[in-house]
């Protein structure tokens, strides 16, 4: 009887190449090309504004798999752009999922999140990876792309009350 063999392990340049290639593949072709881009040890994936990026991140220290949307700006465009996301709490959660989670990640980044589990890395953890990404790039660009950007030297501080609406719901 033949016996099941493990899939290969990839260090994390071929990893985060594989979860590239799924993702750009899977993605909805109406979105139009992404720019894509490896950085030390992260993925980063956006359309047309870098600050405003999807991120693949594994993380060993915490033995997780990072995969969001990040936000980073200066500290007053961060917040009111996050300010602007989470007055859309209620359908990126139907999109998503409770599992996500919309943070002040420093002092001036923000970011929409979750973790999953870092395991070897192979292809088969590539695929999951890679489809938890196309979810939250599908689920969140159509909302993104009807915001309104703040300018970089015009930006309000974001609105706290709308940040606490984001866990007061997830929570419940």
């Amino acid at each position: 009887m033949p016996r099941a063999t493990a899939a290969p392990r990839l260090n994390i340049r071929e990893f985060l190449h594989e979860v590239q290639e799924r993702t750009e593949r899977d993605l909805d072709p109406a979105l139009g090309s992404p720019t894509s881009k490896r950085v030390f040890t992260s993925l980063q994936i956006h359309f047309g504004e870098p600050r405003l990026h999807y991120e693949v991140w594994p993380v060993r220290k915490t033995g997780r798999i990072e995969v969001g949307l990040h936000i980073e700006g200066p500290h007053d465009w961060s917040r009111e752009v996050a300010a602007q996301i989470a007055r859309h709490a209620d359908d990126l959660r139907a999109a998503l999922g409770p599992e996500w989670e919309l943070e002040d990640w420093t002092a001036s980044w923000s970011r929409l999140h979750t973790t999953l589990p870092l395991a070897t890395l192979t292809e088969p953890v590539a695929d999951d990876v890679a489809a938890a990404t196309c979810r939250l790039i599908h689920g969140t660009e159509p909302v993104l792309r009807r915001l309104t950007l703040p300018a970089l030297d015009q930006a309000t501080p974001g609105e706290v009350q709308e940040r606490r609406h984001w866990r007061r719901r997830r929570k419940g």
